[in-house]
Order: structure tokens, then sequence, then C-alpha cells
């Protein structure tokens, strides 16, 4: 049998058809994007919520401390009564048992509705957690879907920069999202461990305070000391906290001031020997690569301090009138960055895309054993980010 011979190609007919593939690839864009619309929507709702719970759950907790002291109290009270008894009287105990059994049955309620929003709280935070996956997978494919639609419609040349630029683009994103949840949980913990600690034994200290004056002022005296003593160790964590969030220093004088007063810390904190070493004319730069330069060096010697066994570090600083160049260096073990920890991983990620946002990159050399630089290189534009305020520092 002859085989059928086919017509000559119509390119319309093939123009129809690409027509056609590029309408169902958009249909189905569509429908990711619905997906990933819906899952943002339950997102904000469950967010919402959390935010609600968490309120509610922080009242509840500090009802359950105030019903727990109060009910100690009572019980207390009742005990005194018993042993008075002949003095008090049969009412008078009866209404002190009645009170503390009611503020015991009012304490167990209160435990027990704070440990329902806990248990909500962590399944909100769970759900967020999927949700959240769900829309980057959605956006994922939404966005595949689309560079999808450019290929098939002759775009390749244009597609290929907009695609990195895009994965780079949503990179970036994520790392910054990232960095502030590490940031938010690195705070919230330093206030919980620190401020907020002292400022409940400030609370107790007061309270034991107001009984002792009466009774023994010598001793109330004592107790006083020791609560200044609480205080200002507490004012100076908050002052802590503060300059770790933004130093004031780095928006007053700039980016060599605020290292010297970091590195001075630093060395206090640690007692790790660190010099700081600056070259070129200093002077205020833009804010933005201030405080990317900063925080890398920052983030370099806290990894010294706490990956490296280091016993000294070098921090670098050199200014030209177009560009600026960094390096944090120690005599450490050294590291291995493809086999760095997720966390180290992260940390050098992290860097490196504060310095991507101002134009600039980053460099880590490094060998086991033979410590490690961490290098950075920023141009600074035409007018060299700034103007110069004196010749060079060492």
């Amino acid at each position: 049998m002859a085989a059928a011979s086919l017509g000559p190609l119509d390119p319309l007919a093939l123009d129809r058809i690409l027509r056609e593939i590029l309408a169902a690839v958009e249909r189905g864009r569509e429908q990711v994007l619905a997906v990933a619309e819906h899952a943002r929507q339950e997102h904000r709702d469950a967010a919402r919520e959390l935010d609600a719970v968490r309120e509610q759950l922080a009242t509840l907790i500090e009802r359950v401390d105030q019903l727990g002291r109060r009910q100690q109290q009572a019980r207390l009270r009742l005990v005194e009564i018993s042993r008075h008894f002949h003095r008090f009287g049969e009412e008078a105990y009866r209404q002190a048992y009645e009170e503390a059994l009611r503020l015991h049955e009012d304490w167990v309620r209160a435990q027990e509705r704070e440990a329902q929003l806990r248990q909500r709280r962590d399944e909100l935070e769970r759900r967020l957690r999927r949700l959240e996956a769900t829309v980057r997978r959605a956006d994922e494919v939404g966005e595949h879907v689309r560079l999808a639609a450019e290929l098939l419609s002759g775009n390749l040349g244009r597609l290929v920069g907009q695609a990195a630029d895009l994965q780079r683009r949503l990179q970036v994103g994520l790392m910054l999202l990232r960095a502030q949840e590490e940031e938010r949980r690195r705070l919230a913990r330093d206030i919980h461990d620190g401020p907020a600690q002292m400022l409940a034994q400030v609370a107790l200290r007061a309270e034991v305070c107001q009984r002792l004056l009466a009774d023994d002022p010598d001793r109330a005296r004592q107790e006083l000391e020791r609560l200044k003593a609480l205080t200002r160790e507490s004012l100076h964590d908050v002052r802590k906290i503060i300059f770790d969030l933004r130093p004031m220093v780095l928006d007053d004088l700039g980016l060599v001031p605020a290292l010297r007063q970091y590195v001075a810390g630093f060395v206090d904190r640690t007692g790790l020997p660190v010099e700081l070493v600056t070259r070129g004319a200093i002077r205020r730069l833009d804010p933005a690569v201030e405080i990317a330069v900063y925080r890398v060096v920052q983030e370099a010697l806290n990894n010294v301090w706490k990956h490296a066994g280091a016993t000294q570090a070098v921090v670098r600083l050199e200014l030209a009138p177009r560009r600026l160049w960094a390096e944090v260096s120690d005599d450490g073990r050294g590291l291995d960055p493809t086999a760095a920890r997720p966390a180290d991983r992260f940390g050098l990620a992290n860097m490196a895309e504060r310095l991507a946002m101002v134009g600039g990159r980053l460099e880590i050399h490094s060998r086991p054993g033979q410590g490690t630089r961490v290098r950075l290189d920023i141009p600074l534009g035409r007018e060299g980010g700034g103007h110069a305020d004196s010749g060079p520092d060492r």
C-alpha cells in the first residue's frame, strides 16, 4: 500500500495551532494564579487570626500569673485564719476558704484556656508555613508557564535575560524575608532573655521592698540598692539591643566611626583582639552602602567568634574616589564554603545578597587550617558615594 502523502505546510494553520497552544497555556497560567491568590487570601486570614490569638495569649498569660499570685495569697490567708481560728471565727474561715477555692478554679480554667490558645497558635503557624509553600510553588509554576508561553512566542533572547533577573530578584526577596524573620527571632530571644527577665526581677524586688518598708527599713534599703543595680543592667541591655538594631552613630557620623565603636564593643564583649585599619579619605557614603558594609562586617566578625576558633582578627576598609573595599580576616581553623552547615551557608548568602542590592560583590577565601578572608567590593558611582571629611585614618 502506498503511503499517504502530506500536503504542503500551511503557515496560517501553523499560526493557528500555535495560538491555540498559547491560549491553553495562558488558561493554565490563570488557573495557577487563581490557586496562588486563593492561598494568599487564606494566608492573610490565617495571619490575622494568628495575630489575634497571640494577643489573646499574651493577655491570658498575664492573667494566669495574676491569678496564681492571688490564689497563693488567698491560701496563705486561709492558713493564717486556720491557725488562729479562735480569734477569727468560723465565718471568716468559711469566707477565706470560698475565696481560695474560687481563685483556684479561676486559675485552673485560665490555664486550660491558655493551653487551648497555645495549641491554636501552633496549628496556625503550621498552616501558615504550608500556605507559604503553596504560594511559592504556585508562583514558580505560574512563572514557568509564562516563560513557556514567551518561548513559544519566539521571545527567547529577551526571555533569558528576564528569567535570570527574575530569579535573582526572587532569591533576593526570599533571602530578605528569611533575614527579617531571623532578625525578629533573635530580637525576641534577646529581649526575653535580657530585659524581660530583669524587669520581672525588678517587679519582684519592688514587691519585697514594699513589704519590708514598715518592718525592716534597713533591709528595704539594701533591696532598693539591688533594685537600682538591676534597673541599670536592664537599661544597658536595652541600649545594646537598640544599638544592634540600628547604631545611631552610623546615622550621625558615618561608617568608619560606627565600625570603630562596634569593634571596640566586640572586643570588650568577646575578648578576641580585633584591629581596624582604614585607608583613604573618610567621608559619608550612601546610607544603603554604609548599612550594607556595616552589617557584613558585623556578620563576618560574629562568624569569626562563633566558628573560626581564631586568636585574632583584622578589619580593613579602603575608600577610593569611586570604589570601596573591605576585608575581615582571621587566623582561625578556616572553612570550606561548599561544605558549610546550612545555617552558615545562609549567613554567607545573606552577606552576598546585602552587597548585591548595592551593586557590590562578596569573595570568601578560606582553606582548612589557614584562616578565612571575607572580602567585599562596592562601586561608589560618579560622586564616590559622599564627601570627604578628613585624611587617611589608621
